[in-house]
């Protein structure tokens, strides 16, 4: 094969390559689940990791829940409200649906610094 029919063999290839690089980095970009099958879509994601909330303000729409992923093991952290609140765990996810507008502050009661706002709109 020449030269050149190597080069007109190979762009065609390296063009493929490089959409399929940036479809697979872009589909990682919406990993998070987009719905709960006992509390509806799931309009946020919030970590629990290095004694914080991360992000610690986010935003949803009413009829919404909010997913809380523990990620800080060994370490436990709650999640606690004005009227509901999470168990305390080291591992594992809490959601909640949000079902009025609102800016609803919460904490870990295990960690005082430890605050978030969840704020609904409609």
């Amino acid at each position: 094969m020449t030269a050149c029919a190597s080069r007109r063999v190979l762009r065609p290839l390296l063009a493929l390559s490089a959409i399929a690089l940036v479809g697979s980095a872009c589909s990682s970009l919406t990993s998070a689940p987009t719905t709960s099958a006992a509390h509806g879509p799931v309009g946020a994601v919030v970590k629990l990791r290095f004694v914080a909330f991360e992000p610690q303000r986010v935003t949803v729409h009413v009829g919404q829940a909010v997913e809380w992923r523990w990620e800080d093991a060994p370490v436990a952290h709650n999640v606690t409200f004005a009227s509901f609140h999470s168990p305390t765990q080291t591992t594992g996810t809490f959601f909640h649906p949000f079902t009025r507008p609102g800016t609803y502050p919460y904490r870990c009661t295990a960690h005082p610094d430890m605050t978030a706002t969840v704020v609904v709109v409609a």
